[in-house]
């Protein structure tokens, strides 16, 4: 059986931003680092994670 991918969404003011784990993947980063830099980039701005 294959398994099923889940990927972690950011939302950004309830409108999908970008997929936490590629941007992580491309700027050679952790996941934890990309919702960090996330968070910090967007003040003001209410941003959550959803895993699909």
């Amino acid at each position: 059986m294959k398994r099923k991918q889940k990927k972690i969404w950011a939302y950004l003011d309830g409108k999908k931003l970008v997929e936490v784990i590629q941007v992580a993947l491309d700027n050679n980063m952790t996941v934890a680092e990309c919702k960090d830099l996330l968070i910090r980039e967007n003040p003001g701005c209410e941003i959550t994670f959803k895993i699909e």
